[in-house]
């Protein structure tokens, strides 16, 4: 088109808008928040208005954005500033942000009144990932404890996008907390493997290689110990009959400009990423699942930070549809074995820990590649203390040690130059270790038919649960 179309002079491309053109319909977009700090802009003419997309306005609204701070996620980024899309994760000088990133995406810190709540609900002691910190912010999560207080059930919706043979640790956080939250609620849970999306984003990943990695994962997480009564399971390219009418009514209403103001999109990505993102909100809504669920049921989605960009479009949807909400429930990141400057990452083998390494892989890593915060010297240790906000050992340890009062001593011990990094590895590989082990052994009972029961909708135990009224509409 660039080569048919006259070009106006850049001058104009910078001003140019999206005019209203009939006959074409909403493309919806893959969620960023580029942080750099970059929150999601609200459409300038309507999430519902039908736009042209001038070829050169692409580029020209690029430029605009970066002069105004707010790079899409092919901007590079500010040298020591953070940039936090579902692509990349990469902290600032100081590690990330969680307070920016609470007031850029508009989201609220988790309240000490809040997880007192929980426990009161649930009969239940908060799990530590929510007790410690590492779960820190949310949206509507009082509305959501608010209905379920009054009787209203709601259900769980979370996923992952099987990028790799094998999870590392960083994989169970929201998987493990999501088990702790459907148990204490004791409600439904569904866990979307986004095949389709990996195979849009990764240039050399064949369909059939996706589906494959997407059936290996689905094993590592029902291996987290999901009750397959409440739980349902689906790869997206297995359930697309079922999501689309869904995802239909998600795409109408974005229209090109919120996408690719939202996400960053440019004329080269494929038009597969710019629609990915309403087939990834379209489990947030009940009515996706018409075998078990009643349309309006209240969804929960515990997820990592990164992934808020989705359910920000969402839940501007959702208003014009009229149906509920989704709630949000955001982790922060467990950072690479090197720092707290990345996120520990499954392509990268040094940062992370897998799920299939052997004991002693698991504590060779450790000692060889987890960053420090002690001392260079024994003698520098007993004498400093460790720098405990630095150290990744001790912030793994806050993570994965379920006992309050060993943590509590480990890090008084440890700041105070008692303990030295060596021992505080060791400890941290005996916890690590055993959540490692257990986890292979749980692994290798589940076979195909256990995976397929799993990823089937329309089992009775499933219906017998949570069977819904017939769906009407879409």
């Amino acid at each position: 088109l660039t080569e048919i179309l006259p070009k106006p002079p850049f001058s104009r491309q910078l001003d140019m808008q999206l005019a209203p053109r009939p006959g074409l319909s909403h493309l919806a977009g893959r969620p960023t928040s580029t942080v750099t700090t970059v929150a999601a802009s609200a459409p300038a003419s309507g999430a519902t208005g039908i736009h042209r997309w001038a070829p050169a306005t692409v580029a020209a609204l690029a430029v605009r954005r970066a002069a105004r701070g707010r790079c899409s996620r092919s901007c590079r980024r500010a040298e020591g500033e953070q940039v936090v899309t579902p692509w990349e994760v990469e902290a600032g000088d100081d590690g990330v942000d969680y307070d920016k990133l609470i007031e850029t995406f508009g989201c609220q810190p988790i309240t000490a009144e809040q997880i007192e709540r929980i426990e009161k609900l649930t009969g239940k002691r908060a799990h530590r990932f929510l007790r410690r910190g590492l779960f820190f912010s949310h949206r509507d999560l009082d509305e959501l404890l608010n209905a379920y207080e009054k009787g209203e059930k709601f259900y769980i919706y979370t996923g992952r996008g099987p990028s790799s043979e094998s999870l590392h640790l960083g994989h169970l956080v929201p998987f493990l907390f999501t088990k702790w939250l459907q148990e204490a609620f004791d409600v439904p849970l569904v866990i979307e493997l986004t095949d389709d999306e990996k195979f849009l984003f990764k240039k050399d990943l064949s369909i059939d290689e996706s589906r494959r990695l997407a059936w290996e994962n689905a094993k590592d997480i029902i291996a987290c110990g999901f009750d397959p009564a409440k739980t349902f399971i689906f790869r997206d390219t297995d359930y697309i009959q079922q999501l689309y009418p869904v995802t239909l009514q998600i795409q109408k209403r974005v229209s090109m400009r919120t996408a690719q103001n939202t996400f960053g999109f440019t004329l080269s990505d494929n038009i597969g990423k710019v629609s990915f993102a309403a087939v990834q909100a379209s489990p947030a809504f009940a009515i996706a699942f018409p075998d078990f669920l009643e349309p309006g049921r209240r969804c929960f989605i515990p997820q990592a930070i990164d992934q808020d960009p989705y359910f920000r479009l969402c839940r501007r949807v959702a208003d014009d549809l009229k149906w509920p909400k989704p709630a949000c429930i955001h982790s922060k990141f467990l950072p690479a074995l090197q720092g707290h400057q990345t996120k520990m990452s499954a392509s990268v083998a040094s940062t992370a820990l897998y799920m299939t390494d052997t004991e002693k892989k698991l504590r060779k890593k450790i000692n060889k590649h987890a960053f420090s915060g002690g001392g260079k010297t024994e003698e520098e240790q007993r004498a400093n203390g460790a720098n405990l906000d630095v150290d990744v050992a001790y912030q793994y340890l806050k993570i994965w040690l379920e006992d309050d009062e060993e943590l509590k001593q480990i890090g008084t011990d440890y700041a105070a130059g008692k303990l030295l990094t060596g021992e505080v590895k060791k400890r941290l590989g005996d916890v690590v270790a055993e959540i490692v082990v257990e986890h292979q052994k749980a692994r290798a009972e589940i076979d195909d038919e256990l995976l397929m029961r799993f990823m089937d909708p329309s089992r009775e135990e499933l219906r017998t649960s949570f069977k819904a009224p017939a769906m009407e509409g879409a």
